[in-house]
């Protein structure tokens, strides 16, 4: 077994039900959301465990996020905030699937190569051909990754991040995440922070799931859009 397989294998449904049956002993609705079901079996298994447990009368709602990292963070951070609020299951379901089509996420990855070991590529694999000439920036849209630009450069491809993204005529909550380089996270936020003035911008380090898939010297911005 590689180190790949032990880092992307999705928690099973017995993982599930330890996670939820504590929660639900102490009178607790759950909602679990979750990385895009084309991405992972992870809210495959989350469902399976909630209708393992449905004939208790249990209340969990679970969520395929369509997105991964970045944009999970905008969803699950709305979803506890309503939560401690009063919000009931049902209203967070609603408000969080609604957020869903606003989350914009851009990547640009130092190669292909990682993706392409993985088989997390989808309608990116346009790309292979070039993998070792070019910076691909991509969109994660409909729960999969999509090809974006071909560009040869780091500093092209940061540039176009910041373009397309200030771009967006709505931005309420933007974040910055990368994998090796936090200095160019850092930059990115500061000149983000500049053009956006007002929006709350936080810079994370990708976790092992993406950074395994991703590789060395991946920038990636998500922002969640406001409605319309």
């Amino acid at each position: 077994m590689t180190f790949s397989d032990r880092v992307e294998r999705a928690p099973s449904p017995g993982d599930f039900l330890q996670a939820y049956e504590p929660l639900l002993s102490d009178g607790a609705d759950i909602v679990s959301i979750h990385i895009s079901g084309k991405l992972s079996a992870t809210a495959n298994n989350a469902r399976r465990a909630a209708e393992q447990l449905a004939d208790r009368g249990s209340r969990i709602e679970v969520i395929d996020s369509q997105l991964v990292s970045l944009g999970m963070s905008f969803l699950v951070c709305a979803a506890a905030k309503a939560a401690v609020g009063g919000a009931d299951v049902e209203e967070i379901k609603t408000m969080v699937e609604a957020m869903v089509p606003r989350v914009r996420i851009l990547v640009v990855l130092d190669t292909l190569e990682y993706v392409r070991r993985g088989g997390r590529i989808g309608r990116a694999r346009a790309f292979l051909g070039n993998m070792l000439r070019i910076k691909p920036l991509l969109y994660l849209r409909d729960g999969e990754v999509h090809p974006g630009e071909r560009v040869r450069t780091k500093a092209h491809a940061h540039k176009r991040i910041f373009e397309i993204v200030t771009s967006y005529t709505s931005p309420v909550e933007a974040a910055v995440a990368y994998s090796t380089n936090p200095q160019d996270a850092d930059e990115m936020c500061r000149r983000l922070r500049e053009a956006m003035a007002g929006v709350p911008i936080n810079v994370s380090r990708l976790g092992p799931v993406i950074g395994v898939h991703t590789g060395p010297g991946v920038l990636g911005v998500g922002v969640l859009e406001g409605e319309e």
